[in-house]
């Protein structure tokens, strides 16, 4: 096999892929469109060794302290939220809504939007969709 063919995927991974939110029950589009990046990419690795590196050291400080599952749940929020590479078509009381950290995990963590995080989700973990189509075969 040519490796050439797999050439320019990690490029793919970083710009991401356009995903359209759907709606949880009928699947239909609702005029959202979020850009992923991959988990694969290194603008997600970042953040992933941030809050491993951040662990490391409180472990060190005090080794008999474990994680909340409310510390797990923000670093999953933060690691998701570091795929998100922008957004269109989002509104919070009739204005356009900025796509920032802020807002992203605004977006995120707010649970009657649980469906936009999976799909968001999904997306991020999906390697398939970020390769070219020359490599697929």
């Amino acid at each position: 096999m040519d490796l050439s063919k797999f050439a320019g995927i990690s490029h793919a991974f970083e710009n991401g892929v356009e995903i359209e939110i759907t709606h949880p029950v009928t699947s239909k589009p609702l005029g959202l469109k979020v850009k992923v990046a991959s988990y694969a990419s290194e603008r997600v690795k970042a953040v992933q060794r941030r809050i491993a590196n951040r662990s490391l050291r409180e472990n060190k400080r005090n080794p008999k302290r474990t994680a909340t599952v409310e510390e797990l749940e923000e670093a999953s929020t933060e690691i998701l939220a570091a795929a998100v590479v922008g957004w269109s078509g989002f509104e919070l009381k009739g204005k356009p809504l900025e796509c920032n950290r802020e807002n992203v995990l605004s977006v995120l963590n707010n649970p009657d939007l649980w469906f936009i995080r999976e799909q968001i989700d999904k997306a991020a973990d999906d390697v398939t969709a970020f390769m070219p189509a020359s490599s697929k075969s």
